[in-house]
């Protein structure tokens, strides 16, 4: 009984309130959005003791409204661990930008359909402030052409193919090489 009193006196306010802000408008412009945000008024009156009524909260996981705190970074760190993760989040976000970049180099090479890309850095460089080394790349292409040309068979010598790419896959290790300044013995390149 008590919950309907509380709706029924927020309603009555919020109704006399409305009315009255709508006489002192000057201008018929402005009537409108007077409504309108009066309108979300009545709603939030009216939804308040029904939530109420049925045991649930207000909130409903809307992010506006709740009060946890996200779990990707811990809120409190162990004396000394906040610099590490600190980096690692930092690193983390430099390998998916130079991951993008890269795939987005292998796919601008023709024959090129998609590329899966992996960036290793190496162990203990980089902090907080400056860039980690880049230890190795590793890219797989996946061919654009739906029907793969049959390579041809020798009989009789046996060859190294060890190290010996498709021209496709070269230019592409070349192209990275080239643009993140590395040597080209720090990229791998397969074709699938």
């Amino acid at each position: 009984m008590q919950t309907l009193q509380t709706l029924v006196r927020n309603l009555a306010l919020i109704l006399l309130l409305a009315t009255f802000l709508e006489m002192l408008l000057p201008n018929k412009s402005m009537r409108g959005f007077v409504q309108m945000v009066m309108g979300l008024f009545v709603i939030s009156a009216i939804l308040t003791p029904i939530t109420t009524f049925l045991h649930t909260p207000l909130s409903m996981d809307i992010p506006a409204w709740t009060i946890t705190t996200p779990q990707d970074l811990p809120a409190i760190a162990v004396e000394g661990q906040g610099a590490q993760i600190g980096r690692d989040a930092v690193q983390e976000q430099y390998r998916q930008i130079l991951i993008n970049q890269i795939k987005a180099l292998a796919m601008g090479v023709s024959g090129v359909g998609d590329a899966e890309v992996e960036v290793r850095f190496e162990e203990g460089a980089g902090g907080m402030i400056d860039q980690p080394r880049i230890n190795e790349i590793h890219v797989s292409l996946t061919s654009a052409q739906e029907i793969q040309l049959v390579k041809p068979v020798i009989i009789g010598e046996a060859q190294d193919t060890v190290g010996i790419h498709s021209p496709k896959a070269e230019e592409v290790r070349e192209r990275i090489a080239t643009f993140m300044n590395l040597a080209k013995e720090k990229v791998f390149v397969q074709e699938s």
